[in-house]
């Protein structure tokens, strides 16, 4: 009775261990598979060749019986950094970069060929030995043609990007160039075609801290300071970078008693007139009530709001409008 007890003991720790055994190789299993998905939905940059005697950005020129509408420098717009949504045909890859936009159309008064530029560019991009991440339609997945449709850019001449309709595949291809990476994206109708091409790198911020001493040496030299403070879109609410502006203000005004702001907000031209002169007092209203609430005098200040009419820049521009959305700090 003893020895079949034991036996049983036995068989049962066996067991165990071997249950054990394989749960955990199940899960190494699925480390490894977790892995390679991970691997699938990038991309390994380390596998992209390095293509030589390509040219310089953006590496493609019209073929013949076809032109780049509104051509500058090789191409029809540009952005100095933009996100682009990439298919790898399981999933969307995002990047980051310098953007340029090539919109192909007619030479010599001749309509657009869509077979030419795709038989032209694809033929092209194929012998140069980029990479082919991705050739087709849209995918089905509406998670990934809602990110895909995110590519969608305004530039100076026209708004352009990833088209969700039939007859319209697209195709993903990159390369590397001099050690720097890029993206492409392809895509034609019967009306046109765009490439656009990317080069990737990462952001650098390079606003740098406007710091109390900044704004004496500006008031001094010019009789105000330009802010460019954060807040909430559309709204007079600060914005926690805002607020350390403001806590700058508080600094510079500390220093200089006899120092007196009148606080001036200003806009871009988006929106109309009577939205942009309120918005613009609300927000010239909110610094001051927050210098107010840090201790500063009211007597010293006073708020002011001249919604767009008093552009820095053009407004062509989403950079020109930034500028353009601004709090002067006016010596009085």
């Amino acid at each position: 009775m003893k020895k079949t007890v034991i036996i049983t003991l036995l068989g049962i720790i066996m067991f165990s261990c071997a249950k054990e055994k394989k749960s955990e190789q199940q899960l190494e299993e699925t480390k490894v598979e977790n892995t390679k998905e991970a691997k699938v939905e990038g991309i390994n940059w380390d596998e992209v060749s390095d293509l030589k005697d390509i040219g310089n950005f953006p590496f493609v020129t019209a073929p013949s019986g076809l032109k780049i509408s509104n051509e500058k420098e090789g191409l029809s717009e540009f952005f100095d950094y933009e996100t682009m949504q990439n298919y790898t045909g399981t999933s969307v890859y995002e990047t980051e970069g310098k953007l340029g936009i090539l919109t192909f159309e007619g030479a010599d008064g001749k309509d657009f060929n869509q077979k030419l530029f795709d038989k032209s560019v694809y033929d092209y991009f194929d012998k140069i030995g980029a990479k082919s991440i991705y050739k087709g339609n849209f995918p089905e997945n509406e998670s990934d043609r809602a990110k895909l449709e995110k590519n969608m850019w305004s530039g100076k001449n026209r708004t352009s990007g990833l088209l969700r309709e039939s007859d319209s595949p697209f195709a993903v291809y990159i390369f590397k160039n001099k050690g720097k990476k890029y993206v492409v994206n392809i895509q034609s109708n019967s009306a046109q075609g765009n490439i656009f091409i990317m080069e990737l790198k990462d952001f650098e911020q390079t606003i740098e801290k406007y710091t109390a001493e900044q704004m004496k040496t500006d008031i001094d030299k010019t009789g105000k300071a330009v802010l460019h403070i954060n807040f909430d879109t559309d709204k007079a609410t600060l914005q926690p970078e805002g607020e350390k502006v403001v806590a700058e203000i508080v600094l510079l005004l500390n220093a200089n008693s006899k120092l007196n702001l009148s606080i001036e907000g200003h806009t871009d031209n988006s929106g109309n007139d009577a939205r942009n002169q309120i918005l613009s007092e609300q927000r010239a209203n909110a610094v001051m009530h927050d210098l107010t609430e840090k201790g500063i005098d009211a007597k010293r200040l006073k708020a002011k709001g001249f919604g767009s009419k008093k552009p820095l820049k053009s407004n062509d521009t989403e950079q020109d409008k930034a500028e353009n959305r601004r709090v002067e700090l006016v010596k009085f």
